[in-house]
C-alpha cells in the first residue's frame, strides 16, 4: 500500500492499524517513495543479564573485599563465567 505524506497526516490511526495488521505501507514524498511503516516484532535481541542480587546479599566476608576479589569469588562459585 503506498500512502502520501499528506494522507499519513490526516489517517495516521487508519493506516497504523492496517500495518499492525502485517501490511507494508510505503509513505510517500512528492509521489517518490520515502519511508516504510512496519510493525516492530517483539522478540529480545540478547539473554538478561544474570541475577546477581542473591549472590551478593548470601556472601558475608569476615573482612572487607577490595574492588577486585568479589568478582573473583563470585566466578570462582559460578564456573559458568
Amino acid at each position: 500500500m503506498q500512502v502520501s505524506v499528506a494522507d499519513i497526516k490526516a489517517r495516521f490511526t487508519a493506516i497504523a492499524r492496517q500495518a499492525d495488521a502485517g501490511q507494508e505501507v510505503i509513505i510517500t514524498n512528492r509521489g517518490k517513495p520515502a519511508y516504510r511503516l512496519v510493525p516492530i516484532i517483539s522478540a529480545p535481541l540478547r539473554a538478561p543479564f544474570p541475577d546477581t542480587t542473591s549472590l551478593a546479599m548470601q556472601s558475608s566476608p569476615s573482612e572487607p573485599l577490595s574492588h577486585g576479589s568479589f568478582v573473583a569469588d563470585w566466578r570462582a562459585q559460578n564456573e559458568r563465567f
